[in-house]
Parts: structure tokens; C-alpha cells; sequence
């Protein structure tokens, strides 16, 4: 009976004036989103690709110098596209991918592509992603908002229950051929996903599994919108009071929920602004001594003891320049004080995002928002780690400068002494860790979670429909 029904629903939803036209424009935008993402993916690792050779280059040309001068000059970290972002950009649009490195100073990604583009573009870029969490809900309630408000508006409801079929067994026929219905859809997605992916010149070796678990996700989600459309047009006794009521809960779950969710994880967990942020670092770092000055007074212990440990009495008796040591100790101690500040900083923003994943009980699209930047290797996890990596790579730069400096510049004639600029090409480029699996899913599960209740509670709730009219 549940396969007559459904094949019955399909009939009628395929004959429906508006089904082609909505398969065609939804073909359309996937198709728009497939192309744009994969021309722009392959145009920003081509242009990385560029300006890492060009930094190479330049950085390989330098002429004769001393270290310091060199550690100033400084060099560039590239963070590369997530391993899907070509499905779903998430920050890296908004966060930026190019870090400066530098000598005493730690800088923040830059040359964000939304920073150049107008508010009304920064509302949401087109993406696979964004189509199939905002757009394909909206699909499926303009498929489905009528499956069964139909049945009580034009009287047929009471002459159907009236043959012995349960409004259940109608309800779960009529989800499946509406499941049926939505089906080129999901095709139609998996093509252009495939072609967006398959573009990518160095794919992940887990690419496979990132993609099996955004179709898990897109599943479950597709699901929750399909039986939560099902559920309130039996609810309804007219077509455009169930519409009325599913496009209400599609602005609220997906426009004003995240936008509410954002603004009070931010007012609970609220972060210091770029300037302030730079400031108490300096203020701090100012404070243990200025690197720059051999004999500042906050190096005394410093300097005692290690005059003590190579067994001389002057700075100027030791083995090595005392200078450069300083430099080095005052990045150390540098490093230090930026790696607990941003760990304050990087701790608070992972509380906004988690305070924002409490809010995708509310709302199946949030979740699935959330857990295709993961799988994409484009969420805030990855962009901090990223940073992380780009720090750690600058501290062992500055200070493989200041070996040079401690080891091949006398501290009697330090500021006259150059260097041999063959010493710049033994200098390694910096080389991102690619983000694992495990580590862009830790912290999903309660994501996974509300998604299968989404899933799950409409079909429990369809089972309890009452065998009569309401």
C-alpha cells in the first residue's frame, strides 16, 4: 500500500507544471557553483603557486647581509585551499591564507577575498554547499508543502481514510514519493560535487572518506527536511497555511537563527579587536626586556649567567655574540608571551563556534553547515591550526637566523659585518600540515547527533498520526 501510495505522490508531483522548471533552475545553480568553484580553486592555487616561487626568489636573491637586517626582511606563509574547499570555501574567504613572518612580530592572515568585495557579495558566496543547505530545503517544501494539505483542502482526506488506510500509511507512501521526487536533486548535486572535486589538481589521500561523510550528512539532512515538510502539511488543513508555516521555520532555522546564535556567542564569549589584541601583546613583550638592547636591564639574571656558564667576566670575552643571544632570548621570550595570547584568543573563538553548534538543535541546516566546513578542511579549527603552524615555522626561521648571527658575526664589529647571501638558500619554505580526518571531525559527534534527532523525530511523529481527520 505505502509503494502504491508513493508511486501514486510521484505521478502527481511529476505532472506538476513547476517541477521541471524547479529541477532545471536548481540544475542551473549547481552547475553555476560547480564551474565558479572550481575556476576560482583553480585560479587561487595557481596564483599561490606564483607568488610562492616569486617569494622563493626573492628571498634566494637577496645580496650580502647581516642576519638581523635579513630576519626583518622576513618571509610568507601560504595556507592552501582545505582538501574540498571547492565545495564549501567556509572561513578562508573571510579569515585570509597569506601570513607576513617577520622578526619580534607575529602577524595575522591577510588578503581576504571578501575584504574586496562589496556587503551585499560578503552575505554568502555561491557554493555547492550553500545550495544544498539553504536551497535544496527550499526545494523540497515547494515540492512538499502540499502532499497532504491538498488531501484535507479539496475533502478527498476523508474519503481515503474511509477505504481502511491509515493517515500513517498515507504519510509514509507520500514521504517516499516525494523522497522519489527530490532524488534528481541529489544526482544532480553528486555530479556536480564529483566535477568540482575532480578538478582539484592534488586531491587528498582523504578526499573519499571526507566526501562519503558530507553525503552521510546531506542525507540526514535531506531527510529532516523531507519528513518535517510531510509532517506539517498533515498538519494543515490548507496548502498555503503549510507553506506559511514551513517557509517561516526555513528564515528562522536558516537566516535568523545563525545570525542570532553568532551575535550572543559573541557578547558571552567576547573577543578583543585586532589593535587591542596587538597592543597587550607588545605591552607584554615590552616588558621582559628589549631585544634590541644588549644592555637593557631586564637581561641581567640573563647575562650572568651566562657569563658564568662560558666562564668570562665581559660580554665582549664570550665565544659567541652577545648580542645575538639576546635577540635570540627576547623572540623566545616573545614567542611565549603571543603563544598565550592567541591560546586565550583561539580558546574564545572555539567557544563562539561550539555555542553556535549547541544552536543546530534547533535548526538541521545549521549542523549540516557546520559539518561541510569540517569535511572541506575550511572551518575555524583548521584556519587556528593553520596560524599555529605558521608560527611555529616563523620562530624556528628567526631563530635559525640568530644562529647565524651568534655564530658567525663578532659582537666587536657586529654592525659592519655581512654575510654571504649563499647562506639564504639553506633556508627551508614553510610547509603546511594537511588537516587530517580526525582532527576537522573532533568535536562533531553532537553535531551528528542533532542531525539524526532531526532526522529521526518527524518520522517518530508521522507514526502518531491519528487514523481520522483533524
Amino acid at each position: 500500500m505505502i509503494l502504491a501510495i508513493a508511486a501514486n505522490e510521484l505521478r502527481l508531483l511529476l505532472r506538476r507544471r513547476g517541477y521541471g522548471l524547479l529541477v532545471f533552475l536548481f540544475l542551473a545553480l549547481l552547475v553555476a557553483a560547480a564551474a565558479l568553484n572550481a575556476h576560482r580553486q583553480s585560479r587561487d592555487r595557481s596564483t599561490q603557486l606564483s607568488l610562492q616561487q616569486l617569494v622563493r626568489e626573492q628571498w634566494e636573491s637577496q645580496p650580502d647581509r647581516h642576519p638581523h637586517r635579513v630576519a626583518h626582511y622576513g618571509t610568507f606563509a601560504f595556507k592552501p585551499p582545505g582538501p574540498l574547499a571547492a565545495i564549501d570555501p567556509g572561513v578562508d574567504g573571510f579569515a585570509g591564507r597569506v601570513q607576513f613572518l617577520e622578526a619580534h612580530r607575529q602577524n595575522a592572515a591577510n588578503f581576504a577575498e571578501a575584504g574586496t568585495l562589496s556587503s551585499a557579495f560578503r552575505l554568502g558566496e555561491l557554493s555547492l554547499a550553500l545550495i544544498l543547505q539553504l536551497i535544496l530545503p527550499l526545494a523540497i517544501i515547494a515540492l512538499g508543502h502540499r502532499t497532504f494539505a491538498d488531501e484535507a483542502d479539496s475533502g478527498r482526506l476523508p474519503l481515503l481514510l474511509a477505504t481502511g488506510t491509515s493517515r500513517r500509511t498515507l504519510a509514509f507512501g507520500k514521504l517516499l514519493g516525494l523522497a522519489a521526487a527530490t532524488t534528481p536533486l541529489l544526482l544532480a548535486a553528486a555530479t556536480a560535487t564529483f566535477f568540482a572535486t575532480a578538478s582539484d589538481p592534488a586531491p587528498s589521500v582523504d578526499t573519499p572518506a571526507r566526501l562519503a561523510l558530507i553525503a552521510l550528512a546531506l542525507a540526514l539532512h535531506t531527510l529532516a527536511w523531507l519528513g518535517l515538510t510531510v509532517w506539517i502539511s498533515a498538519r494543515s488543513s490548507t496548502p498555503p497555511h503549510a507553506l506559511a508555516v514551513l517557509v517561516a521555520f526555513w528564515i528562522v532555522g536558516n537566516l535568523l537563527l545563525p545570525r542570532a546564535a553568532g551575535a550572543l556567542a559573541a557578547r558571552l564569549h567576547p573577543l578583543p579587536d585586532k589593535s587591542s589584541f596587538t597592543a597587550a601583546v607588545e605591552t607584554d613583550t615590552r616588558a621582559l626586556g628589549d631585544s634590541h638592547n644588549p644592555r637593557d636591564p631586564l637581561f641581567d639574571t640573563f647575562r650572568t649567567e651566562t657569563l658564568a656558564r662560558h666562564g668570562v667576566s665581559r660580554v665582549e670575552d664570550l665565544p659567541v655574540n652577545w648580542g645575538a643571544l639576546v635577540m635570540a632570548k627576547g623572540e623566545e621570550l616573545g614567542a611565549l608571551t603571543f603563544a598565550r595570547h592567541f591560546d586565550t584568543l583561539g580558546r574564545r573563538m572555539l567557544a563562539q563556534a561550539a555555542f553556535v553548534d549547541h544552536a543546530s538543535t534547533l535548526s538541521p541546516s545549521l549542523g549540516f553547515r557546520r559539518l561541510t566546513t569540517a569535511a572541506a578542511g575550511t572551518d575555524l579549527r583548521t584556519h587556528l591550526a593553520f596560524q599555529r603552524e605558521a608560527e611555529a615555522y616563523r620562530y624556528a626561521f628567526i631563530q635559525q637566523l640568530n644562529a647565524l648571527h651568534r655564530d658567525k658575526v663578532a659582537y666587536a664589529i657586529d654592525r659592519s659585518v655581512r654575510l654571504s647571501s649563499d647562506h639564504w638558500a639553506r633556508f627551508a619554505d614553510f610547509q603546511p600540515s594537511p588537516p587530517t580526518l580526525s582532527g576537522s571531525f573532533a568535536g562533531t559527534l553532537p553535531l551528528w547527533l542533532s542531525l539524526v534527532l532531526w532526522a529521526l523525530v518527524p518520522l517518530l511523529l508521522l507514526t502518531r498520526l491519528r487514523s481520522h481527520a483533524p
